[in-house]
Formats: C-alpha cells, sequence, structure tokens
C-alpha cells in the first residue's frame, strides 16, 4: 500500500520504457479520460507479464498532480489488503478495521484515488473494500474477466498485447541490439512466435543480452530445447516486477479445478486457436475402437489417461464450466459463436510445462483429435473436418500419431484439404500395417488400398492408382459380392483413374456399369449414385458427346443442391462440371456465369490453394479467354501457375494443363515467344507424365503447332499436326471435338502453306462433322465455314465462298 507520502510526483521510479509511445499514450489517455469528476471505477483486465502494474505506475508518474492523495493497495488476498488498509489507518490515525479506513476515505472530498492492484482472487470482493461515495476514483488490476462487472459506464479497459513493431523495439533494446532491418527481421520472427506477450519479449530480450551462446537468430532453437528454463529466466531489472513468465502463469493456473487444468494441458498439444470444444464434446461419445487389430503396440497408458479424463466430464455441462473458469482468469478466450478456444502461444506454453508425462497427454490430445473426426460426407461433417485441419497439422508436425485409427481420421481430414502429399504418407504408413495384421483379403486392407490408390490418382500417380485398383476390384467382388457399394466404389475409382489415364472407353463402360447397379442397389438419389452420374457425364465430355453430358450435369447439380447444400465441394463440383459441359457446347455466357459463382464458393469452402480452387480459377480463365476477355484470363491464369506447382508439384497433369492454358492466352494476346516457350517446356512433361497418346498430350502438341503457325514457323506446324491426326483419331475417335479440331488446324497450315486442295479436303470434311456434332451456330462451327469460305476463295469458287460467307453472317 502506499499513500501520497509514499508515492510523491518527484519519487524515483524505474518504469518500462514502452516501445510504441503512441500505443502507450493512447492506454494513459483512455484512463485519464476515464477518471472524470464524479466517483469512477476503471478496470485492467489482462493476463498475468502484460504490463498492468506498469501502465498504472506510469498513469500516476505523469497524472499524479491531478490527486490530492494516491493509495496503492496489494489485492491479491483479503489478508494484503487488510494488512494495507490497516497500515493507512496508522499513517492517518483514524483506527486500523477496514471499515474505519473506507470510511475515512468516503469523507475526503478532494480527489484522491485509490488503485487496487492484482485483484485476482475470486475469494477478495472488492465492494468491502472500495469507498461508499460519489467522488474520488478507482482503478482495479486483474486478470478476473468478471472484475469489468465493477467498471463505471465506458470505464473498462482490455490490455492488449504489444503490437509486432512494438514488441520487435522492445525486444531488440532488452537484448541491446541496434535497430537494423537485419535484426528487426530476426527480432519479427521471436515476437511473432511470442505472440507478443509483453514480459515473454522483454524476457526474451534479457535473456538474449546475458546468455553468450544465444543471439537473435538461435533464440527460437534455443527456447523450444530449454523452455523451462527461459520461461523462468527472471530478468536482472531495476523495476519491482519479480515474476517470470511461468510464475506470472503459474499464479493463475494453480486456481483452477483438477480437471480444468487437465483440459488446459490437453489443448496445450493442439493448435493454440479455434479449438473447437466439439472435440471434446464429439470425443466423449465416441462409441468405436482407438485400437484394432493392426496395432501392434497400442498406447494403454495414453488410452487409459484419455478414459479417466473424460470420466471427469460425465455432466456435459462441465466442459463449459470449464471453459468459464480459463476464461475468468484471462488463460483463455472464446468465441461463443464458433465456440472455439484460443490460447496465448506463451500460456501454451507455460501450460505444456506444467505436464508431468508429456507424451502421455500429447497421445492423448491426438486420441481426442481422432475420435472427435468424423469420417461420413454430409455437409456438416466436411465443415467440421476442415475446423481441425489447423490441429491435424500441428499434431502431425510434432509426430505425435499413433495407432491405425488416427492416422485413417487425419488423413481424411488433409484430404478435405487437398494436401494429398500429407495423405499418401498417412496412407502409405496404414496399408502395410493392415496386410501384415490382417492380411490382403480383409476389407480393412482393401479399404486402405483403395484410399491409397485414390490418393495417388489425386497426385498424377496414375500407373500407380491403376495397379492398386486392378487389384483391389477383383478381391472386392471375390470378398463382398459383385453388388456390394464397397465393390461399386472400386469399379468407379478404376474408372476415374481410366479416364485420367485418357482410357474413355474403358471409363466409360465401367461408369456405365456403375451407375446401373448403384441405381439399383443405393436408389437414383443416393449421394454415390449422384457421383457416377457426375462421373459419367466427365467422361461423355471427354469424348465428345456433349448432349448427354449435360443431360447427366443439369440433372446431378439440382440434387446435390438439396441432399448437400449449396456450398459442398460435391455441389460445387457439380457446378463446375456443368459449366465446363457448356463452356464446351459453346455456351460460353452460361459457362462464365456458372463459374464465376464456383470460385468465390471453393475460396470460402476449401481455401484459397485447395486443388478444387485452383480447377474453378483455371475454369474460370480459359471461358474468359474463349469470351476474348485475354487480360482477365492472363491475371487468373498467371496466379493459378504457380499454386499448382506449389501445391501439386512441377509434373502434375494438372499443373501442365495450367501451363498449356497459360501459354494459350499467352498465343491469344500474340505473346507468340512466350507461348512457344511454355509450349515446348509442356511438350515433353506431358510425354513423360502421361505418354505419347495422353488426349492432354495431343492437345499440347497442338498447341505448340498452332504457336509454330502464329510465328511462320509452317513446316514445323505440320509435322506436329500431321502426327497429331491420327493419334487423336485413333485416341478418341473420328469425330471427338479434338480431333476436329486437329483436322482444321492441319487444314489452316496447308492453307498457309498454299496446299489447297489438301486444306479444301479437311475442312470439307472437318464442317459437316463439326455442324453434327456441335450445332450450325457453335463457334467452332462458325470458324469452320468461314476457313473452308476462305480456301474457296483462294481456289477461284467464289460462289461457294460467297453463299458460306453469307451463311456465317
Amino acid at each position: 500500500m502506499t499513500t501520497q507520502s509514499f508515492v510523491e510526483s518527484s519519487t524515483t521510479l524505474q518504469l518500462p520504457d514502452c516501445a510504441d509511445q503512441q500505443e502507450m499514450n493512447k492506454l494513459l489517455y483512455s484512463i485519464e479520460k476515464a477518471l472524470n469528476p464524479g466517483q469512477h471505477v476503471v478496470t485492467l483486465v489482462a493476463n498475468g507479464g502484460t504490463g498492468k502494474t506498469q501502465t498504472i505506475l506510469k498513469f500516476i508518474s505523469e497524472n499524479s498532480s491531478r490527486f490530492s492523495n494516491i493509495w496503492f493497495f496489494d489485492a491479491s488476498s483479503n489478508d494484503t489488503l487488510t494488512a494495507n488498509f490497516k497500515e493507512l489507518g496508522q499513517v492517518a490515525s483514524i483506527g486500523e478495521n477496514v471499515k474505519d479506513v473506507r470510511d475515512f476515505l468516503a469523507r475526503m472530498t478532494e480527489n484522491w484515488l485509490c488503485i487496487f492492484d492484482n485483484a485476482d482472487d475470486k475469494n477478495v470482493f472488492l465492494k468491502d473494500y472500495v469507498p461508499i461515495c460519489n467522488h474520488g476514483s478507482v482503478i482495479v488490476t486483474s486478470r478476473l474477466s468478471e472484475t469489468l462487472q465493477m467498471a463505471s459506464p465506458d470505464c473498462h479497459i482490455d490490455l492488449m498485447d504489444l503490437t509486432k513493431e512494438s514488441a520487435v523495439e522492445l525486444l531488440l533494446r532488452q537484448a541491446h541490439k541496434q535497430n537494423s532491418n537485419e535484426n528487426q527481421n530476426l527480432a519479427f520472427k521471436i515476437v511473432e512466435a511470442l505472440g507478443c506477450h509483453a514480459l515473454a519479449v522483454s524476457t526474451a530480450g534479457a535473456y538474449i543480452g546475458a546468455t553468450a551462446t544465444c543471439t537473435l537468430e538461435n533464440y527460437l532453437t534455443h527456447f523450444n530445447k530449454k523452455k523451462k528454463k527461459i520461461l523462468n529466466y527472471r530478468m536482472r531489472s531495476l523495476d519491482s516486477y519479480e515474476r517470470t513468465v511461468y510464475s506470472a502463469f503459474h499464479l493463475s493456473f494453480e486456481k483452477l479445478s483438477h480437471r480444468t487444468q487437465l483440459l488446459m494441458q490437453i489443448c496445450a498439444y493442439l493448435n493454440s486457436t479455434a479449438i473447437p470444444l466439439e472435440i471434446f464434446t464429439q470425443a466423449a461419445t465416441f462409441t468405436g475402437n482407438d485400437t484394432s487389430a493392426s496395432d501392434l503396440d497400442p498406447p494403454i497408458k495414453a488410452i487409459n489417461f484419455t478414459k479417466e479424463f473424460l470420466s471427469l466430464f460425465e455432466d456435459e455441462d462441465l466442459w463449459e464450466d470449464s471453459v468459464v473458469e480459463m476464461c475468468q482468469l484471462s488463460l483463455a478466450s472464446y468465441n461463443a459463436v464458433k465456440k472455439c478456444l484460443d490460447f496465448h502461444a506463451v500460456i501454451q506454453a507455460c501450460a505444456q510445462e506444467t505436464v508431468e508425462c508429456q507424451e502421455h497427454v500429447s497421445q492423448t490430445a491426438v486420441l481426442l483429435l481422432a475420435r472427435a473426426t468424423p469420417l461420413g460426407n454430409t455437409n456438416k461433417e466436411y465443415q467440421f473436418r476442415r475446423q481441425l485441419l489447423i490441429h491435424a497439422s500441428h499434431v502431425w508436425q510434432a509426430n505425435s500419431l499413433l495407432m491405425v485409427y488416427t492416422k485413417i481420421c487425419l488423413a481424411k481430414v488433409f484430404q478435405d484439404s487437398g494436401l494429398w502429399i500429407n495423405t499418401e504418407k498417412l496412407e502409405e504408413e496404414v496399408l502395410p500395417l493392415c496386410k501384415q495384421a490382417l492380411g490382403d483379403h480383409h476389407p480393412d486392407t482393401l479399404r486402405a488400398m483403395a484410399n491409397l490408390a485414390a490418393t495417388y490418382r489425386k497426385l498424377g500417380k496414375l500407373e500407380a492408382a491403376e495397379k492398386l485398383e486392378e487389384e483391389v476390384l477383383p478381391l472386392r467382388k471375390q470378398v463382398l459380392g459383385d453388388h456390394h457399394p464397397d465393390t461399386l466404389m472400386a469399379m468407379a475409382n478404376l474408372a476415374s483413374t481410366y479416364w485420367k489415364l485418357g482410357k474413355l472407353e474403358a471409363a466409360e463402360k465401367l461408369e456405365e456399369e456403375v451407375l446401373l447397379l448403384r441405381k439399383q442397389v443405393l436408389g437414383a438419389h443416393h449421394p454415390d449414385t449422384l457421383s457416377a452420374m457426375g462421373n459419367l457425364a466427365s467422361t461423355y465430355w471427354a469424348l465428345g458427346k456433349l448432349e448427354a453430358a449435360e443431360k447427366l450435369d443439369s440433372e446431378v447439380l439440382p440434387l446435390r443442391k438439396q441432399a448437400l447444400g449449396d456450398h459442398h465441394p460435391d455441389t460445387l463440383n457439380a457446378m463446375a462440371s456443368l459449366a465446363a459441359t457448356y463452356w464446351a457446347l459453346g455456351k460460353l455466357e452460361a459457362a462464365e456465369k456458372l463459374e464465376e459463382e464456383v470460385l468465390p464458393l471453393c475460396k470460402q469452402a476449401l481455401g484459397d490453394h485447395h486443388p478444387d480452387t485452383l480447377n474453378a480459377m483455371a475454369n474460370l480463365a480459359a471461358t474468359y479467354r474463349k469470351l476474348g476477355k485475354l487480360e482477365a484470363a492472363e491475371k487468373l491464369e498467371e496466379e493459378v501457375l504457380p499454386l499448382r506447382k506449389q501445391v501439386l508439384g512441377d509434373h502434375h497433369p494438372d499443373t501442365l494443363i495450367s501451363m498449356a492454358n497459360l501459354a494459350a492466352t499467352y498465343w491469344a494476346l500474340g505473346k507468340l515467344e512466350a507461348a512457344e516457350k511454355l509450349d515446348s517446356e509442356v511438350l515433353p512433361l506431358c510425354k513423360q507424365a502421361l505418354g505419347d497418346n495422353h488426349p492432354h498430350t495431343l492437345s499440347a502438341m497442338a498447341n505448340l503447332a498452332a504457336t509454330y503457325h502464329a510465328l511462320g514457323k509452317l513446316e514445323a506446324a505440320e509435322k506436329l499436326e500431321e502426327e497429331v491426326l491420327p493419334l487423336c483419331k485413333q485416341a478418341l475417335g473420328d469425330n471427338h471435338p479434338h480431333t476436329l479440331s486437329a483436322m482444321a488446324n492441319l487444314a489452316a497450315t496447308y492453307h498457309a502453306l498454299g496446299k489447297l486442295e489438301a486444306a479444301e479436303k479437311l475442312e470439307e470434311e472437318v464442317l459437316p462433322l463439326r455442324k453434327q456434332a456441335l450445332g450450325d451456330h457453335h463457334p467452332d462451327t462458325l470458324n469452320a465455314m468461314a476457313n473452308l469460305a476462305s480456301t474457296y476463295w483462294k481456289l477461284g469458287k467464289l460462289e461457294a465462298a460467297e453463299k458460306l460467307e453469307e451463311e456465317v453472317l
């Protein structure tokens, strides 16, 4: 306790410099503004080590002349408050009990200030100490969120963490390092890891300054290796603050109930932000098995610890009670709308240091996460798995994965987010464990094979996917029967791989079989039946059967919306598929409209870097190109290409498609050298990744030939186009749109080379086929008419040319 006689304005106080004076001035102004005439109670609430007491001392040093008297009370307990009040009573000769002093303060009509510091004990009722009157000012500092109930209107102040700029400056000053650009960049990484917690940043600087082997470059490595030592490091500063980062935390932690302490310790092994309370409530209702015969060495102690922990929360309301406990002591914050907990990174690090057996608790966090992970495909289940991604990634980096079931659950979370490399690694761990424990023909082994094959397909490892799926299908037929849903899934998966490999007739045959059987076994509106319809539509599209594709796509989309909602990934895929069919049919405005709906929905539902979002960007760019919106197409494609390289790798088929698309846009913009460079890179990569006869490889050859043509390299164009045309006929059939494009391109090159009869022959074949496949008014049909008319003109067949041109117009 301090009175004016102990805290004079001339007293020398060792106050902390504020790294951001502007922020400090704002805070001090808030306190000053709150303490208007008439009694006002100002509350400052934050967790330990954020500078509450130091802020008040700074305020006193700059505003002491405003007050007739200033009294500083230690409000950490009833004992300290009673002792402080007794001391004041003795100094003022007014009696020694609390009531005497409180009444004395109430009688003093001057503008006095009472500061109740560290009011962190729920059992201390400050109303028993605060004078009852309409004058004087009171400031309360506390970690308890409920303290704000004492504040006068508009007089509660949340003391936030330092800004990053402030924290960097404080760290460098405490470390006695120059404020150079290089040091600022190094310090920025440190303060970001420490969450800009004032005491932690100050301690980090002091530790760096005092430890010869610790530098700005290696502090975080030191921190991870010697966390407990650094959290308990006591700065040798001249101010009166004696607590370490850990002791400031532990003062609050020890006030939690046992079950809440355990909950906080487990949360310390998840990501520090956005921890859904549903992880714990769902895990508590889990009825499956954590272990299976595939687990050769299950963590029995962690499983038992998990059971003991969950038994403490038999009443579901106790979860919320624990959340309230942590928030009341400013150890956590809670988003009541999203029902998620957030912890400061430093508080989370301190919580880990309270754990006796870190291995068991970290494993429990993973077990709970797996138990909470739904494996179904409803929109609700999908959205919850998306919430779990940051926590799955966190435990993945910590390498705490345990059993087959946890690996399967986390693989599902990664799969939803398009993190297929992570998914692949987990599934490659699961498969041999299943084979060893269960045998090659067990349904769980076959499921593991199917999952891994699907991931291989998404990663562009098509031969590996095909090999696994051709093993799975006969085994499922043998074990489960021809009509079992898992057998039908195996057929559908193999068909998808055939599609990716360009084996379109094989894909079509399987998909038509699957669709018929799924309608029969599951019903016309079952999600798996809708998937079969969507897959078959994509195959029809690839085969150039566009009306059949449009019919199926138009059926699937409303059913997807009805069953799954507008934002489910399967609904977005259905929209994208229909848009692609519109595009191929020349209904470009309809395609653009759908694709401009799909892209923001993908970003919202999946994130900016999800492969399906990148597909949506690529599709929209292709439509912009067809519509002549070349700058918009170029902008999107130049975004997509580096993202696909980053997410999928340089040689993934989708990356190669992006390169080809961007080259096509460069071609349309007249940037022919840039187009040639990309096209020349794409073609050998397609041959290597997909084979010489794959439709994507043929497209790459055709694109490079078109670029050669535009550059005037007509012989090179002719050579490539004469290779492409028979390959397209062989792979896709005579009437496929790509085959017709190959014929049209070769005809155009013949025309440019003066080989007019050869050009005429091809163009007279192309035109009726395009009318038949695409209709009289499709842009490609009109181009075919215009090209043939031009050839007729050159050949002197003026009436035929004029007739065609009139039709085109």
